[in-house]
C-alpha cells in the first residue's frame, strides 16, 4: 500500500511538472500582452514630442500587431510543451509553420498601417517636385505601397507553407503575357491614374466637372476615380475615361459665370425697359459676392412671347452650395425689383383671333 502511494505521488508530481510550463505560458499569453501594450503605449506618448514623425507612425502602426504577436508566441510555446501523445515531430512542424505564417501576417499588417509614411516622404520632396498639394499623391502612393506589402506578404506566406514560389513566379511570368493582352483596359486605367497624379489636374477634395459628371473627388486609385455628386451619390469613373474628358476644376477658379434671361411682356414701354436694365445692374453691383467687372445687362432679343433681357456677371461664390444660395437671394430681390418698376414677367402664351365668316349664298 505504501508502494502504491509512492507511485501515485510520483505520477502526480510528474503530471504537475509536465503541465506547469504550459500553464505558465498560458498565463503569460493572457496578461503579458496587456502589460506590454500599456507600457509601450505610455512610452510612445512620452517620447512622441522628441522623435521624428515617421518613427511615431511606425511605432503606432506596430503597437497592436506586436501585442498580438507576443500573445501568439506564448500560445505557441504552450502548445509546443503540450504533454500529450500528439506532441510529435509532425505536430511540431505544423505548429512551427502556423507560427511563421502568423508572424508574417502580423508584420505585414503593421507595414500596411504604416503607409502614411509615404505622405511624409512626399512632403519632404515637395519643393523639389513643385507639388502644390501632396494629398492626392500621398493617397495614390499609399495604395501602391500597400499593394507591394500585400504581394510580398503573400509570397512570404506561400514560401512558409512550403509552396515552391520560384515555379509559381516563372509560371506567372509566362501567363502574365496573356493576362496583359486580356487586361489592356486595366493597364490603360493604371497608366491614366499615374498621369492624373503626376499632372495633377485636380486633387482629392476638389469639385470637378468631367463630361456629364460633376462632384467632389473622394479618391484616385489605380483603376478609377471616385466622385461624390451634389445629391450625395458616389460615381466611379475609369481613369482612362477621366483623361479622355475635358476636365473642369471648379475649385481652382476664383469666380464663376452666372448668366440668365428675364422675359418681360410686350406691353411694357421702352422707358421702363431701360429703367429695369439700369436697376438690375445697380442691384447686382451692390452685392458683395458679385463682381461689377465685365457685367452686362442688355435687351437681347424679341422672343415669341417676351422681350428677353440677358444678364451676364461673375460671382465669387465658387462652391456649389454658396452659388445656389446666392442665386436664390438675388432671384428674390429681382422679383421685388420687377414689382417696384411696374414690370411683369412674360410666360408662353398664344393669341387666337376669331373672325366672323360672311354667310354663303343659297344658305340662310
Amino acid at each position: 500500500m505504501e508502494v502504491a502511494m509512492e507511485i501515485g505521488e510520483i505520477s502526480l508530481l510528474s503530471i504537475v511538472t509536465a503541465v506547469a510550463p504550459m500553464a505558465l505560458f498560458v498565463l503569460l499569453a493572457l496578461f503579458a500582452p496587456l502589460a506590454y501594450r500599456r507600457i509601450a503605449g505610455k512610452l510612445i506618448e512620452k517620447f512622441r514630442p522628441h522623435q521624428p514623425q515617421w518613427i511615431s507612425i511606425i511605432l503606432d502602426s506596430y503597437l497592436r500587431p506586436t501585442t498580438i504577436l507576443l500573445r501568439a508566441v506564448f500560445i505557441y510555446a504552450a502548445l509546443w510543451v503540450l504533454p500529450l501523445e500528439l506532441n510529435t515531430p509532425t505536430y511540431r512542424s505544423v505548429l512551427a509553420r502556423i507560427m511563421q505564417v502568423t508572424a508574417i501576417c502580423l508584420i505585414a499588417w503593421g507595414a500596411w498601417m504604416a503607409a502614411p509614411v509615404c505622405r511624409l516622404l512626399l512632403r519632404s520632396a515637395e519643393n523639389k517636385l513643385d507639388i502644390a498639394t501632396n494629398r492626392t499623391m500621398g493617397r495614390f502612393f499609399e495604395n501602391i505601397f500597400r499593394a507591394v506589402v500585400g504581394v510580398v506578404a503573400g509570397i512570404a506566406v506561400l514560401d512558409a507553407l512550403g509552396i515552391p514560389v520560384t515555379g509559381l513566379l516563372t509560371g506567372a511570368g509566362v501567363a502574365g503575357i496573356g493576362i496583359t493582352l486580356a487586361a489592356q483596359s486595366t493597364m490603360s486605367n493604371l497608366i491614366a491614374g499615374v498621369a492624373l497624379v503626376l499632372e495633377h489636374p485636380f486633387g482629392i477634395g476638389d469639385y470637378v466637372i468631367l463630361g456629364s459628371y460633376e462632384g467632389t473627388v473622394e479618391d484616385i486609385s489605380f483603376r478609377s476615380t471616385r466622385i461624390r455628386t451634389p445629391d450625395h451619390a458616389v460615381i466611379t469613373v475609369e481613369n482612362s475615361k477621366v483623361c479622355g474628358e475635358y476636365i473642369q476644376n471648379v475649385t481652382d477658379r476664383t469666380n464663376r459665370l452666372w448668366q440668365f434671361t428675364i422675359g418681360v411682356t410686350y406691353d411694357i414701354p421702352r422707358e421702363k425697359v431701360e429703367t429695369l436694365c439700369a436697376d438690375l445692374k445697380e442691384l447686382l453691383s451692390a452685392d458683395a459676392q458679385i463682381s461689377s467687372d465685365a457685367m452686362t445687362v442688355t435687351l437681347n432679343e424679341f422672343s415669341a412671347s417676351s422681350m428677353d433681357i440677358l444678364v451676364r456677371c461673375y460671382v465669387t461664390a465658387v462652391d456649389y452650395t454658396g452659388y445656389l444660395q446666392l442665386k436664390s437671394r438675388m432671384n428674390l430681390a429681382i422679383m421685388d425689383l420687377m414689382k417696384r418698376d411696374g414690370c411683369d414677367f412674360a410666360f408662353p402664351s398664344t393669341s387666337v383671333y376669331l373672325e366672323k365668316m360672311p354667310p354663303q349664298k343659297g344658305k340662310s
